[in-house]
């Protein structure tokens, strides 16, 4: 058994939910998955972020490089939740860089070992070309991060003055997403499946997600 501390709960298709977490005493990240490799029913999900669970897991070996951390939970037991004086940026990034988890600080671009390459339309993405070895991390932002929906959909707009309009990612979380997260703010990133248009010969790529953040 292990301790893990929920992180984020993302909402997926077929009403499942991706639950990260972080293990303290195995020092990884991992995301937490039934016993047979699926994702949790929202409606059925026992886990809330800021959980504190005891787990017994094994690692999953459905998904290639980045997604290494999926984890088939085998045995579980709630523990508690983190205390309050724990969850400031402060001392949640230093209890996340303990457990050997991506804490990244300044610009956006610095994210993921500087691995995100961005479309035309400022959406970010990795490639084949060059794999980070991992698919989440946390970046403490040095601007403010503003909501800017589009299509009906809720994603953030992120400007470091490099690129005209900046760069847009998507917002995947459960929680109500606010009109802005204010510079300092810890962001949980992650990178979606990869993924290609059925009907281009464009490269299957990983986006760019906001999962959660911590004012």
């Amino acid at each position: 058994m292990s301790k893990v501390i929920i992180v984020s709960k993302t909402r997926m298709a077929e009403g499942r939910v991706c639950v990260g977490g972080v293990d303290i005493e195995r020092k990884r990240s991992v995301r937490l998955m039934k016993a047979d490799g699926k994702h949790e029913l929202l409606s059925e999900c026992p886990y809330e972020i800021w959980d504190v669970w005891d787990a017994d897991y094994v690692p999953s070996n459905q998904r290639p490089t980045p997604h290494v951390e999926d984890v088939n939970v085998i045995n579980r037991n709630k523990l508690g939740v983190l205390k309050n004086e724990l969850r400031n940026t402060t001392e949640f990034a230093k209890q996340l860089r303990q457990s050997n988890v991506p804490v990244f600080t300044g610009g956006l671009m610095n994210c993921f070992d500087g691995k995100l390459k961005c479309t035309q339309y400022g959406t970010l993405y990795i490639n084949e070309e060059d794999v980070p070895h991992y698919s989440t991390c946390f970046w403490i932002c040095d601007k403010d991060v503003n909501r800017s929906d589009f299509r009906g959909k809720v994603r953030y707009n992120y400007n470091d003055g490099v690129r005209r309009w900046g760069y847009n990612i998507s917002y995947v979380g459960l929680s109500e997403a606010s009109d802005r997260i204010p510079a300092g703010s810890l962001i949980r990133l992650s990178l979606a499946h990869w993924w290609s248009p059925e009907d281009s010969d464009d490269e299957e790529r990983c986006y760019l997600q906001l999962s959660g953040y911590f004012e």
